[in-house]
């Protein structure tokens, strides 16, 4: 057993906490306040607010590693099928209450003759924001269980190959964005939010993070060392670089199941950009240096995340309706839904079986 496995690592717990509560202001609408300060605004809303996604895929990666050291099969006999669940089980009751709530009709359900509307309903678990999460942890965790799986097989120098596919997987998140940029709209789909190759450099980089903190006790692991503080420049770097040459809002436009751009613009694309892949890798080394146990609250928000995370959009829907023009409402909102996602949460994981929903 490595040494690792027997510590709690306290700080997964606060970047749980955080990065729900995230989620659910950007779907809110919090960062909106800042629109009149748009420098502020970008930063706030495309340099912090938007990496909490891939911070949550970093920590489930880095622990689905963990865990499988720990447990023979453990992706066969736990993991695969907790993701299956997920992914059939939000997928089906959101629909369904978008149906109730006629925020979408029958008809966009079953027009699905064209292969590439195919493609993306069940990559976005049927157009289903934010579920589309559940899709690329699942593909991707497979894609891991693989890749380890070779590495034990192999015996070869593990490292070395993770950090070539590291390499070459952020040159493929990289020529996203550019692929649009130079060959026009007809490629836009590439640099969207549910593309799981956006997401594939974490898988990686988890690795390199459990390789590390196997070989240290958490409480003497030092992040200011040359690797670390490279990670952190290559982050300031590549935010510095997407602001500079990627910040065409028109061109990132969201769009529907039909392709057609919707009234959303973002200033950068969402998660086709590798800033985000070496915030989350600095952010998670950052967290391991955390010892002491977090607040009751907070360890509270990170034990619910998973049910706020696939919660909130149900009650975040149905709020926006009450206050049409929220304006400072959104804030009211944002409360109202984190509470209620938090208290639905908990009383579901009373039953046995909700455990591996929420």
């Amino acid at each position: 057993m490595n040494k690792y496995n027997s510590e709690k690592i306290y700080g997964f717990d606060y970047l749980r906490a955080i990065c729900c509560m995230l989620v659910v202001a950007i779907h809110a609408g919090i960062p909106n306040f800042l629109l009149s300060y748009k420098s502020l605004y970008n930063f706030i809303a495309y340099n912090i607010c938007d990496l909490a996604v891939p911070i949550f895929f970093q920590l489930s990666f880095i622990l689905f590693f963990v865990s499988r050291e720990k447990q023979q099969y453990y992706f066969f006999k736990k993991r695969c099928f907790k993701l299956i669940k997920l992914y059939l089980f939000w997928g089906l009751i959101f629909h369904l209450y978008l149906l109730i709530i006629n925020e979408i009709s029958v008809n966009q359900l079953i027009d699905l003759t064209d292969m590439r509307k195919l493609i993306v309903f069940i990559i976005t678990d049927g157009y289903s924001n934010p579920f589309y999460f559940f899709f690329s942890l699942l593909l991707l965790t497979t894609f891991a269980e693989l890749f380890a799986f070779y590495i034990e097989k192999t015996q070869i120098n593990n490292e070395l190959i993770c950090y070539s596919a590291l390499i070459f997987f952020c040159i493929i998140v990289f020529l996203l964005p550019l692929s649009v940029i130079f060959f026009g709209k007809e490629f836009a789909i590439l640099a969207q939010h549910f593309n799981p190759l956006n997401f594939v450099p974490y898988v990686f980089s988890s690795f390199l993070i459990k390789n590390e903190i196997s070989k240290t006790q958490l409480n003497s692991f030092s992040y200011f060392n040359k690797k670390n503080l490279s990670i952190l420049i290559l982050f300031i770097v590549f935010a510095i670089i997407e602001w500079k040459y990627l910040d065409y809002p028109l061109l990132w436009n969201g769009f529907r199941e039909d392709f057609l751009p919707t009234d959303s613009e973002d200033a950068l694309p969402v998660y086709s950009r590798l800033s985000l892949v070496f915030g989350a890798w600095s952010i998670a080394l950052i967290s391991l240096k955390v010892t002491s146990e977090p607040h009751f609250i907070v360890k509270l928000f990170s034990d619910l995340s998973l049910g706020v995370y696939c919660l909130h959009s149900f009650f975040v829907i149905l709020l926006l309706r009450i206050f049409p023009s929220p304006g400072y409402a959104l804030v009211l909102i944002f409360f109202i839904t984190l509470l209620l996602s938090a208290i639905l949460t908990k009383f579901l994981k009373m039953f046995k079986i909700f455990k591996d929903i929420v």
